[in-house]
């Protein structure tokens, strides 16, 4: 594990295997000459920024952001959420994903025009926040349905 750092404001960024990492998004980004994952990558970023989003508006705290090579994820350590919040910090990524994709289709169709970026970036943005989803452990998906079953049988 390495030390973590401080960024803008305070948010405690912890890095692990970061080489590795950095490697690897290096060699993918050398061999994308289609430009599909230079933006699935700007999808995934836009997808993790809804969730810092949400944890700004419900906690009001710098959170711990941990990047490993499976991906970031938002440290939850010490902060207790009742189940609704949870709920909508789950939620804040597919939503953010499905949202820009219904507005990069409107704008493509009523402004700019289609383009081959346009219908990527809103396929990758479409696939993504479906993807995320899906009830599985680890996804947004499971912790929706873990908080949703949660919040219906828990006692008042």
């Amino acid at each position: 594990m390495t030390r973590p750092r401080r960024c803008w404001p305070q948010i405690e960024i912890r890095a692990r295997f970061l080489p590795l990492v950095l490697f690897f998004v290096a060699a993918a980004l050398a061999r994308d000459a289609t430009g599909v994952l230079r933006i699935g990558l700007l999808c995934a970023l836009l997808h993790e920024c809804g969730h810092l989003a949400a944890w700004g508006v419900l906690v009001r705290r710098p959170p711990r952001i941990h990047v490993s090579p499976a991906g970031l994820c938002l440290s939850m350590r010490g902060v207790i959420l009742p189940p609704g919040q949870e709920l909508v910090l789950a939620a804040a990524g597919p939503c953010t994903n499905l949202m820009l994709s219904a507005v990069a289709i409107v704008w493509m169709e009523y402004v700019a025009g289609y383009s081959f970026f346009g219908y990527r970036f809103a396929a990758a943005n479409l696939l993504l926040g479906a993807f995320n989803l899906l009830p599985l452990p680890g996804l947004d998906g499971g912790y929706l349905l873990h908080d949703t079953v949660g919040l219906h049988f828990l006692p008042k």
